[in-house]
């Protein structure tokens, strides 16, 4: 086996390569599980895998230069494994919380008018949300794609073993701070997205309960709650398709924040 290893004249050697292979997995297989446009509950997990395989295909020439000997085993293989995980768990929580927050959107509408005990499976987030949640992460997955969004991320993530190779630990000569800072940035604009991509109808909901409380109080005997149900229902579906453009709009200004971020944690790899 050796000799026919030799004989196809490979600068790595055999169990360094097979060590490589595996660390590129360790970064490809989180990031795939997590990532919303990529994975998701509904691929086969077979189907991943092999999506991870074909990036390592891709990436052998770089992992052709791992300098001799790089690549040790023991306690080293260990820790550099962990951390290529932690990359690629930190890379798909980047690019599924902001989708996250376009659920959250949704669910807040339908909230406000009354629906969210109907909910469906958003299976790219292996979560369940209601109605306009479903609507809103659905619409932005397809957007996502049709603006390439997917080639900026897979830029990005292929950039990372440019930045950071599989046999190197990241330097940390800087702070460690901003990194923290733009995560918990991120989470906190969860409820940011939430509050902007549903204001247009969650607003409108608002006066409508407002009015109909007006109405109660000049007229206790009329049935309030039974009428404004219908009234909200169709309210609510009436304002969310006439603010889809701007929602739209603002799907594409948190994407590119999303994808913005994503670079910025590649190059703290560099640090």
């Amino acid at each position: 086996m050796n000799s026919w290893y030799q004989s196809l004249g490979l600068p790595v050697a055999p169990v360094e390569l097979l060590m490589a292979i595996g660390l590129t997995l360790g970064r490809s297989v989180p990031t795939l599980f997590f990532n919303p446009f990529l994975g998701g509950k509904k691929v086969p997990a077979q189907v991943k895998m092999g999506v991870a395989v074909s990036f390592v295909v891709i990436l052998l020439p770089s992992l052709m230069k791992i300098p001799p000997g790089a690549l040790a085993g023991g306690p080293i293989f260990f820790f550099l494994m962990i951390k290529e995980i932690v990359i690629g768990v930190t890379l798909g929580f980047i690019t599924s919380v902001v989708f996250l927050g376009f659920g959250a959107a949704g669910r807040l509408v339908d909230m406000q008018r009354g629906a969210n005990m109907a909910e469906g499976m958003v299976y790219q987030l292996s979560e369940r949300a209601s109605v306009f949640g479903v609507f809103y992460v659905q619409t932005a997955i397809v957007v996502f794609l049709i603006l390439n969004g997917h080639h900026i991320f897979l830029r990005g993530y292929f950039h990372s073993f440019e930045v950071l190779p599989v046999w190197k630990f990241p330097a940390f000569t800087g702070p460690g701070e901003p990194i923290v800072k733009d995560l918990m940035r991120l989470t906190a604009d969860l409820f940011v997205i939430a509050l902007q991509l549903g204001a247009p109808a969650f607003i409108a909901l608002f006066i409508t309960d407002v009015g109909f409380g007006i109405i109660n109080r000049a007229s206790p005997q009329i049935n309030v709650f039974n009428l404004s149900q219908p009234v909200k229902m169709f309210l609510g579906v009436l304002m969310v398709l006439l603010s889809l453009r701007i929602v739209i709009d603002q799907f594409e200004v948190w994407m590119g924040s999303m994808m913005e971020l994503v670079f910025r944690v590649v190059g703290y790899l560099a640090r």
